[in-house]
C-alpha cells in the first residue's frame, strides 16, 4: 500500500512540475515583445541655410533587439542634389506602421544631411538610446538631431 501511495505522490509531483514548467515557458514567451510599431520622426538641422531652411536627410533609423537584430523604421540613400527635403516622416503628418518581429531595446539613428556646393554634409544623428516604452527618443550629433516618437509597440 505504501508503494502505491509513494507512486501516486511521485506522479502528482511530476504533473505539478510539468504544469509549472509549461506556465513558465508560456510566461516567458508572453514577455518577448514584438508586433506592430506606430511611430513618426522629425529631422532637425539648425545650421541649414538653403532656400527653404529644411533638411535633406539620408541614412537610416532602426530599432534593435538585445542580440543586435534590427528593423528599419526609415532609410534613404544619399542622392546628392537629388536628396529630397524631408523635415518629418511621414511627410504630411500622421504616423507610420511597421511590423517588428523581435523585442526592442534600442532606438538608433544614423542620419546625415545633404549639403551641396562648398558645404560639407552635416551629421544629424549618430547613435542609439535605450527603448523604455512609448514616447520621444532624440538622437543627436554635431549637426542636428532626429526625434523618433513611438506611439505604440506590440
Amino acid at each position: 500500500m505504501r508503494s502505491k501511495s509513494a507512486g501516486r505522490v511521485a506522479v502528482l509531483a511530476s504533473t505539478v512540475l510539468m504544469l509549472v514548467g509549461e506556465v513558465s515557458v508560456g510566461a516567458a514567451q508572453a514577455q518577448v515583445p514584438g508586433g506592430p510599431i506606430t511611430y513618426s520622426m522629425d529631422f532637425s538641422n539648425p545650421r541649414e541655410s538653403d532656400d527653404n531652411d529644411l533638411p535633406e536627410p539620408y541614412g537610416e533609423v532602426v530599432v534593435r533587439a538585445p542580440w543586435g537584430q534590427q528593423t528599419a523604421l526609415w532609410e534613404h540613400p544619399d542622392r546628392d542634389i537629388n536628396t529630397p527635403t524631408q523635415p518629418r516622416y511621414p511627410l504630411f503628418g500622421g504616423a507610420e506602421h511597421r511590423f517588428v518581429p523581435h523585442p526592442v531595446t534600442e532606438v538608433c539613428a544614423f542620419v546625415g544631411e545633404d549639403d551641396t556646393g562648398i558645404n560639407d554634409d552635416d551629421i544629424l544623428a549618430d547613435g542609439c538610446v535605450p527603448y523604455t516604452g512609448p514616447g520621444q527618443y532624440t538622437i543627436s550629433a554635431e549637426g542636428g538631431s532626429v526625434t523618433v516618437t513611438i506611439y505604440h509597440f506590440g
